[in-house]
């Protein structure tokens, strides 16, 4: 399983991607309506950052799992699902992707 079919299977199996996605997209657009308005985003830059950011949070929970389960590149796709199931690695990031707080410090 590569990044994008990870991405596709946490999408299609869990709500995690969509609540990310909503927390930097509340996040960005706050952050937009503190900039000067000459230099505020417009909405196709926000998604560009808001992609960005999910790429991003993929990749790193693609690593964590390619380690934790030791994959190679022979490795499964329901080699993949079945430690994602046996794990409750959805549930898990579900709750966790909840929890996140971008606000400013």
């Amino acid at each position: 399983m590569n990044k994008n079919e990870l991405l596709e299977y946490i999408d299609t199996n869990s709500t995690a991607i969509t609540i990310f996605k909503d927390k930097v997209r509340t996040e960005q657009e706050a952050k937009n309506k503190k900039r000067q308005p000459a230099k505020r985003w417009n909405e196709a830059k926000i998604e560009r950052t808001v992609n960005k950011f999910t790429d991003d949070f993929i990749g790193n929970v693609y690593d964590k799992i390619y380690k934790g389960m030791k994959a190679n590149r022979n490795t499964s796709s329901q080699e993949w699902i079945d430690f994602l199931e046996t794990n409750e690695i959805l549930d898990d990031l579900e709750e966790s992707v909840s929890m996140i707080d971008f606000g400013e410090e």
